[in-house]
């Protein structure tokens, strides 16, 4: 008896169960709450999958394949003979270098003209709220409306272009007919068409730049050049990033404008023959369609554009600089 009264009587640790207790609760309140909000988000996922993720998938898997839209039968699998088809082809090789040379002289001249119209915009501008809607108007304007208004203005006969022409006492241009004049009236309607965009990308990062510092650097004695280069312009770095992926994504799927100006063949001598013209005419042709060509060309266009867009971003990684 006097061994059990001096036995040690374990105790339980009433706070440290409680706790235990607390954080199960916080757990599974934890899951509840996200697996509530995946619900709330399961609408968007559903159409994102079904309208976006799979059909860019089913593109993969249609490219290995000798596809066709009006065989319901089986479609005989080719492998990466599609691929090799268009590594061999003229026309691919013709409609790249278009499409490249176009991106280098649409996305830089793009970019430098929203930025300026930016800075003027955000300036002591007169009249700012018109200027604003007529800048950016044309982006939202429907893109058949604005090519049938501009190939109106392009008109060698009756043409806006070429009534100024005409009061100035020079030869009228075939805007749209000329190979020398296709890529600058394609590049003007582009640019006019998606500058608006960019503007308002600009502004946006214009607006989070402090006034205290550019004030601060002109008491040092700085101009307005001064202010752009070593303040304004290192803090629009980011937002200039964005603009340029954007630009450049929108600049290698050029297919619209060029269609509707100009033809399914891309103009005089295939002067704008595109990628996606050649994408339009190997996937959709009347006479001879082979989707699986035209899946091929979207998934090296993919590549293509996803390639740049990240070697953009890692060359530029290293100029953006946190400011204190």
């Amino acid at each position: 008896m006097e061994v059990e009264r001096n036995a040690t009587v374990p105790t339980v640790d009433v706070a440290a169960t409680r706790k235990r207790a607390s954080s199960r609760r916080w757990h599974i309140r934890r899951w509840f709450d996200t697996g509530q909000a995946y619900l709330y988000l399961l609408p968007a996922f559903l159409i994102l999958g079904v309208f976006w993720y799979l059909p860019s998938i089913f593109v993969f898997y249609m490219s290995l394949f000798k596809w066709d839209f009006f065989n319901y039968g089986t479609q005989p699998y080719v492998g990466l003979a599609n691929y090799d088809y268009l590594f061999h082809s003229a026309q691919f090789w013709q409609s790249l270098e278009v499409t490249v040379l176009y991106v280098v002289i649409a996305v830089p001249l793009s970019l430098f003209l929203a930025l300026l119209l930016a800075l003027c915009l955000m300036s002591g501008i007169r009249a700012k709220a018109f200027w604003r809607l007529a800048i950016f108007s044309p982006f939202i304007l429907p893109l058949v409306a604005t090519t049938t208004a501009w190939s109106w203005i392009f008109d060698p006969h009756h043409g806006l272009f070429n009534g100024v022409l005409y009061l100035l006492h020079i030869q009228p241009i075939d805007w749209l007919g000329d190979p020398h004049w296709i890529p600058f009236s394609i590049i003007l309607y582009t640019t006019w068409k998606s500058v608006g965009f960019s503007v308002v990308l600009f502004m946006a990062g214009l607006a989070n730049v402090s006034p205290s510092l550019a004030e601060a650097a002109r008491v040092d004695g700085a101009g307005n050049w001064q202010v752009f280069r070593f303040i304004t312009w290192p803090l629009l770095i980011p937002i200039t990033l964005v603009v340029l992926v954007l630009e450049t994504i929108s600049a290698f799927k050029m297919f619209q404008p060029v269609f509707l100006l100009l033809g399914p063949a891309g103009g005089a001598n295939n002067r704008m023959y595109t990628l996606g013209l050649y994408l339009f005419n190997e996937g959709f042709s009347a006479s001879n369609p082979h989707a699986g060509r035209g899946a091929a060309i979207s998934v090296i266009l993919f590549l293509l554009v996803f390639t740049i867009s990240i070697a953009q971003l890692a060359l530029s990684r290293n100029r953006v600089q946190p400011v204190d």
